[in-house]
C-alpha cells in the first residue's frame, strides 16, 4: 500500500475511534453479581463505582430478581441513614437507565434490611466532554423523541435526572 492510502486508513480510524469514543457507555451495576445483597458489604458497591468513571447519557443497566430486590432513588440523608420508608421513586423491576444530568444519585433496595446489608451505591456523574447534538432546524425535539419512541418507549424521571428505558415490545403492554 502506498503512503497516502496508508494515511487515509488512519485518518478514518482515528475518525471512527473518536466518534465511538463521545458514545454513552453502558454498564451493568455489580457487573456478573447483579443488583442484591453483596457478599462484601457496601463496600462491594463502593469499590464498583470507584472503579467506573460515569458520565452523563451513559446507561447503567440494574439485573435483580422481580420480588426479591427493587431499586429506589432516595436523598442523601435517607442513604446514609439507610431509611428507605419515603424514597423519591422505586422500580420493581430491572431495568436500563439513563442517567441525564450531572451529580450524585443516591439508590438503595426498600427490602427489609437489604440496604443495612449493602444494597446501597452512591453514583456521581460527571458533566460529558461535549453537548448532544440538538435536532436539526427542520427537525423538533418532540419529533425526534417519536422517531426514537418508536423503538424504545421511555418513563420519564427527568426532575430525577435520569430515565428507564423500556424495550419495544413490552410497549404494548
Amino acid at each position: 500500500m502506498g503512503a497516502k492510502t496508508m494515511n487515509m486508513i488512519l485518518a478514518i480510524a482515528v475518525a471512527v475511534f473518536m466518534l465511538h469514543g463521545t458514545d454513552a457507555a453502558e454498564y451493568t451495576v455489580g457487573d456478573g453479581l447483579g443488583w442484591t445483597i453483596p457478599p462484601g458489604g457496601a463496600a462491594t458497591y463502593a469499590a464498583w463505582a470507584a472503579e467506573h468513571s460515569l458520565v452523563v447519557n451513559d446507561f447503567l443497566i440494574f439485573n435483580f430478581a422481580v420480588g426479591e430486590q427493587d431499586l429506589a432513588l432516595v436523598t442523601k440523608e435517607d442513604f446514609d441513614a439507610c431509611n428507605t420508608a419515603e424514597p423519591l421513586i422505586v422500580f420493581k423491576e430491572p431495568g436500563e437507565f439513563q442517567f441525564l444530568k450531572e451529580g450524585t444519585f443516591y439508590l438503595t433496595c426498600t427490602f427489609a434490611g437489604h440496604c443495612a446489608k449493602g444494597q446501597k451505591i452512591a453514583l456521581y456523574f460527571a458533566p460529558t466532554a461535549s453537548p448532544s447534538p440538538a435536532p436539526s432546524p427542520s427537525q423538533s425535539a418532540d419529533d425526534a423523541d417519536e422517531q426514537y419512541a418508536a423503538t424504545v418507549k421511555f418513563v420519564s424521571k427527568k426532575e430525577y435526572g435520569f430515565k428507564k428505558i423500556i424495550p419495544a415490545a413490552i410497549k404494548s403492554l
